[in-house]
């Protein structure tokens, strides 16, 4: 009796640390990646700004995730909704909420089961060309599993982003190259 009572204590005592140790976990997530990508800012702007293109190089896209797609609106509002046989992605869509062309385009992202994220993509012109920024923002809420979890997104998520760059600058580049002339 005495093996269970030492158990069943050492199982309540690690619960209680965890929940501690959540409470000073924060409740959103930040994630950034940049590309330098050998176009100006404004053919790099089209390419995010026109949600058609986006299947060219949203992550996942090319490792046979099974998405369906469909497309609605103008820019501003207009919308990508996808199916993925992922089930940490399931129905999903992104929404364009706010642009400055060639500058800044600003998106929400909504996945099953309520999951909602925020994302921007902020373009600057330097010298070796257009410095591409994506930022995700995320609120994982009071859970301590969700705040737990958001440890780890940076890294599973953090290298979708690393792929979607690197996808966006070969599709831009492959279309519009800056010379030196």
């Amino acid at each position: 009796m005495s093996i269970l009572r030492s158990f069943l204590l050492g199982v309540i005592t690690l619960i209680a640390i965890l929940g501690i140790i959540s409470i000073s976990l924060p409740r959103q997530i930040h994630i950034q990646r940049d590309i330098i990508i050998n176009a100006s800012a404004e053919e790099t702007y089209e390419q995010l700004s026109d949600l058609r293109n986006w299947p060219k190089w949203l992550p996942g896209n090319h490792t046979g995730t099974g998405r369906a797609l469909s497309y609605a609106g103008p820019s501003v509002g207009s919308s990508l909704h996808w199916t993925s046989e992922r089930r940490s992605i399931g129905q999903s869509v992104v929404t364009i909420v706010d642009a400055e062309p060639p500058k800044k385009l600003v998106t929400n992202l909504e996945f099953e089961k309520n999951d909602k994220a925020h994302s921007t993509f902020t373009l600057e012109e330097t010298e070796e060309g257009t410095k591409l920024t994506w930022h995700l923002e995320k609120y994982m809420g009071d859970n301590p599993i969700h705040k737990f979890s958001g440890l780890l997104i940076d890294s599973t998520v953090g290298e979708e982003f690393e792929d979607g760059l690197a996808n966006i600058k070969k599709e831009v580049e492959s279309k519009y190259v800056l010379t030196d002339n």
